[in-house]
């Protein structure tokens, strides 16, 4: 398969995943829930975990956990970005 066609597949793969798993499981796996009168937020990564696509947010007062699912999608449709433009330029005429 040339790099085009592979790059789409992951790309719509990756969209597939991403949106199938916000919508049946939501975006947030895991939330702490104070409350924070009069809080300001300011939106901070927390923390990342490689081995199962983990990404903990924070918005000053609670932290979030996102899904993932939701990161393996945008991960997966990243690749399919790369691997597709890999493609094009590939296949460019040279001048």
């Amino acid at each position: 398969m040339e790099p085009k066609r592979v790059g789409a597949l992951l790309f719509g793969l990756g969209v597939g995943l991403a949106a199938l798993s916000a919508v049946v499981f939501g975006p947030v796996v895991a939330a702490t829930e104070a409350a924070c009168p009069d809080l300001d937020p300011s939106y901070a990564v927390v923390g990342v975990d490689l081995l199962t696509l983990g990404v903990e947010y924070t918005d000053g007062c609670n932290r979030f956990l996102l899904n993932p699912l939701l990161t393996g999608g945008l991960l997966t449709t990243l690749a399919g970005l790369a691997v597709g433009l890999g493609g094009v330029i590939r296949d460019r005429p040279a001048d």
